[in-house]
């Protein structure tokens, strides 16, 4: 995660996550004095509901505590530690709420009061919601940190506000590689996960948005709502330009735009473009490679196109220069990934 020019109002995440990733690594043994030294945090950071911690400091603190803890996967320890306290007032308002669609509308619409550096979305397709997470700069190796501790968070948290609902029926899918660890835990997470999709997704029956909370309370819902308006209004959000790009792109089936199209629609000059996304971390060419890798993967392991189709699909003029972009992202052919 790379961030150059960029102003650390816009892109943050609550200073509220810090005292508890302390405690994840105090609980291993691991003082605090390991983790802040030098990273010029003082205890009052985090003690005021509404300050936070800029992207770059951030990803100093994550970093640090993988290397303490020698666990690359602490992503999903950090999100099960979660509580409703940790998300600040969108966690009261959420799990108050009547029924989970509300709780995760709420969320959705006040996520960058916890959070600058990703969006959530809640989407539909046919009888599955899905929640999007996207990035709003390229978290590159620290995507599995902050992904899965959020896909974490959000298990446990409904499993405390639904503790009947059985979760064997969803999906998780990841934009990223499956990471080596990710083998020892796959047999503890409930639900298939998906690796280089398309985007970050947590996918389940829609009919569970229908499901009441057991913490329900409409008057705290409304109080703690109107206390995420207020810490929304403080927050300058950043402009979604990743986001943007993404859905431009995904708008040309079968032909993907250059540079300079994308840029026309956006209003600005292509070098303008490229040097914004060099800002956030990544590039037009990461994009377009990324988007084409996730839609390649989700076709071979969801539907039964065939090669060839799928190539057409996704702008190549033949299988072989799809097959090669693929072995190149992938390092395994079409053909192998399909069969697992």
């Amino acid at each position: 995660m790379t961030i150059l020019k960029m102003n650390p109002d816009e892109y943050s995440v609550s200073a509220e996550y810090v005292p508890l990733l302390i405690d994840v690594l105090e609980r291993r043994g691991i003082p605090s004095s390991d983790l802040l030294t030098g990273m010029g945090l003082p205890a009052s950071a985090w003690r005021e509901p509404t300050a936070r911690v800029s992207a770059e400091r951030f990803e100093s603190l994550v970093r640090r505590a993988i290397d303490l803890t020698g666990d690359e996967w602490l992503g999903w320890e950090f999100g099960a530690a979660m509580t409703m306290s940790t998300h600040g007032f969108l966690g009261y308002a959420a799990l108050s709420s009547e029924t989970l669609g509300e709780a995760i509308e709420l969320a959705v619409k006040y996520f960058s009061t916890r959070s600058t550096i990703l969006d959530l979305q809640l989407l539909y397709e046919g009888d599955t919601a899905v929640l999007q997470l996207d990035e709003m700069i390229s978290l590159n190796d620290l995507a599995p940190f902050v992904v899965e501790s959020l896909f974490s968070s959000f298990h446990f948290m409904s499993a405390k506000a639904l503790p009947d609902l059985v979760i064997d029926d969803g999906e998780l899918r990841f934009a990223y590689a499956e990471p080596n660890y990710f083998a020892k835990l796959r047999p503890i997470v409930p639900v298939p996960c998906l690796f280089d999709c398309a985007y970050h997704q947590m996918r389940f029956p829609a009919a569970r948005l229908r499901e009441r909370l057991r913490f329900a309370d409409p008057r705290l819902a409304r109080m703690a709502a109107a206390q995420c308006e207020r810490e929304l209004a403080a927050i300058k959000a950043p402009p979604g330009v990743l986001g943007r790009v993404r859905r431009i792109v995904l708008t040309h089936p079968r032909r993907f735009p250059s540079v300079e199209e994308v840029a026309s629609e956006l209003h600005m000059s292509s070098r303008t473009l490229k040097r914004k996304l060099q800002q956030l971390g990544t590039s037009y060419q990461r994009i377009l490679d990324d988007l084409r890798k996730g839609l390649a993967v989700e076709h071979l392991t969801q539907t039964d196109s065939t090669v060839d189709d799928i190539a057409l699909m996704l702008g190549y003029s033949d299988a072989s220069n799809f097959a090669r972009a693929f072995r190149r992202w992938t390092g395994r052919s079409p053909s192998d990934y399909r069969v697992g």
